[in-house]
């Protein structure tokens, strides 16, 4: 049981009826995350928002950009958010092994080199943020990334820095 109530679909009003209609046509269901979140439609309706703004393709594809969320989850030990995480990366065709291995040895996992450098950085800037300087960045360049993904990267590991406290801090219990 989640730390605070959830609210059901049947409990919801209009507003929150249609943002959870929205979730369930994108995800297939309706996760607690979302529902722990119901007595605070607008803050729903943010994160939907912000989802679609960080997460979609762009210099980073999702897929990379859900690998990097798997890798913070892990480092944050949201365990709501890994196995979350991991079935959406399963849905995308990305082995499960894959995704265990991200959650807790990324540095081993069969990636890209290129890749594992972002994976790098995400763990500094959710370990240590206060320690990242230019050369970090500097060394993603270096990969082969350029600064539309540098920035990427950071909104996706502050996206699943944000999400990971949301979910401890409420006591979210896995979907899956």
């Amino acid at each position: 049981m989640p730390f605070v109530n959830e609210i059901e679909e049947t409990q919801a009003d209009g507003h929150l009826r249609e943002l959870y209609g929205k979730i369930e046509q994108k995800l297939g269901f309706l996760p607690h995350y979302f529902k722990t979140l119901g007595a605070k439609p607008a803050a729903i309706a943010a994160q939907l928002q912000m989802s679609d703004a960080v997460m979609s393709d762009g210099a980073l594809s999702t897929i990379v950009k859900e690998e990097i969320g798997l890798v913070v989850s892990g480092i944050n030990s949201s365990t709501y958010c890994v196995m979350f995480h991991m079935e959406l990366l399963r849905r995308f065709g990305v082995d499960k092994a894959l995704a265990r291995k991200l959650t807790a040895d990324y540095e081993n996992a069969p990636v890209d080199s290129g890749v594992k450098a972002l994976f790098r950085f995400a763990d500094k800037l959710t370990r240590h943020p206060d320690d990242i300087e230019e050369s970090d960045t500097d060394t993603l360049k270096k990969a082969g990334w350029d600064d539309a993904a540098v920035r990427e990267t950071v909104l996706t590991v502050a996206y699943f820095n944000y999400i990971n406290r949301v979910s401890l801090g409420l006591g979210l219990v896995t979907d899956f």
